[in-house]
């Protein structure tokens, strides 16, 4: 961010640090749409290699695995929490914007979500984003029968304001999902709740949980001791809120309000947190020096109404940029981990690095990692 205004904070991608040259150039390409799709087609040129699929891994079988009423289980059904994040063979990034098809002139998808059906079937929900568009981003869907191999289906929901972040889960038998509102000029967006009336194509709201006074983002839930908690972040200062009802119209928040405060490397959910026997384990942003540079994980050890406390779990880092050139050489802040009886199967994003001051933000596109079994 240029600053550390509130104004700014209204950004659900919010700027990057750049001295006054770069933002002055930035200003002529967002002003002159050939300059900016030049810029744009540049970097995705430089950036973006068609992967070769040499070494695709043997799918696992999931079996019944995620037949149940709940998915994901609290605490989850895994045999330890994930460890050493690695990408997958050379089949990365596995979406981009290239794969879309409904959007118009898509830039970029990023913010992935998976879901695994009773069959074992892959869903992947996300964010696709077109820059000049109204709205410029909704929430799109994709399939696949073993993880790796990825088809694009159609977008799935779109308001008249930006969409993001759809954080999808299943509950009772019913599915749910909670994109992150952006509605920009108008200010603060509630936190809407979502019912699919037909999975996964039909979405329907249920009503909003949370109506924060400032600009928050990426409201992450998890069922934790007979409680529904909700984690959303500015990218500085973390909250919480709570409920015993999903569906209920007014989450209470937190005591302690902001739970964490001044923490940009870890104040922002960057993934679906893991709720294990004695410990949730939560993903979170790095917005430091650049929004969403890498993610964090943090061992959450004590949530009631008035207490918090977290921890990095081990140094604290999760997945982060190779450097160099590539889909996601300059920035990652997106993890969804799955356990599928061999590991953990992720979902992550990651943006470009070299030049993209000038070669645009809207890079980001879609890979998957896999992690092992921390069993200690």
């Amino acid at each position: 961010m240029d600053t550390d205004t509130r104004a700014n904070r209204l950004l659900a991608h919010a700027r990057y640090r750049a001295d006054s040259g770069v933002r002055s150039l930035r200003r002529v390409l967002a002003s002159s749409t050939l300059v900016e799709r030049t810029a744009w087609h540049a970097g995705e040129r430089l950036h973006m290699r068609t992967p070769t699929n040499r070494h695709r891994p043997e799918p696992v079988d999931l079996g019944e695995r995620y037949d149940r009423e709940t998915v994901p289980s609290s605490p989850v059904d895994a045999d330890g929490p994930p460890s050493d994040f690695e990408p997958v063979g050379d089949i990365n990034p596995v979406l981009t914007a290239a794969d879309v098809t409904d959007f118009g002139r898509t830039d970029c998808v990023a913010d992935p979500f998976l879901f695994v059906s009773e069959t074992g079937r892959w869903h992947l929900f996300f964010e696709v984003y077109t820059h000049n568009r109204t709205p410029t981003a909704a929430i799109a869907h994709a399939e696949s029968d073993d993880g790796y191999d990825w088809t694009y289906d159609r977008v799935v929901l779109e308001t008249d304001e930006h969409l993001s972040y759809p954080y999808v889960f299943r509950w009772e038998g019913d599915h749910y999902m909670l994109p992150d509102r952006w509605a920009k000029e108008r200010g603060p967006a509630p936190v809407t709740l979502y019912r699919a009336s037909s999975f996964p194509g039909t979405w329907e709201p249920v009503g909003d949980l949370v109506a924060p006074d400032t600009p928050l983002h990426d409201f992450s839930v998890v069922r934790w001791e007979d409680r529904w908690w909700g984690l959303i972040g500015d990218g500085r200062d973390l909250y919480a809120y709570y409920s015993d009802d999903l569906e209920s119209p007014a989450w209470t928040p937190h005591e302690a309000n902001p739970i964490v405060r001044d923490r940009p490397k870890a104040a922002r959910p960057g993934g679906r947190p893991l709720v294990f026997d004695d410990r949730i384990l939560a993903f979170y942003q790095d917005c430091a020096t650049r929004y969403g540079e890498r993610v964090h994980a943090y061992e959450i050890t004590e949530l009631t109404p008035s207490t918090y406390e977290d921890r990095p779990r081990g140094d604290g880092l999760a997945v982060a940029p190779p450097g160099g050139l590539g889909w996601n050489s300059g920035a990652m802040h997106q993890l969804d981990p799955w356990f599928d009886g061999d590991g953990w199967h992720c979902a992550v994003d990651g943006n470009l690095g070299l030049g993209y001051q000038l070669l645009g933000e809207h890079h980001w596109a879609i890979g998957i990692y896999r992690a092992s079994v921390d069993r200690d």
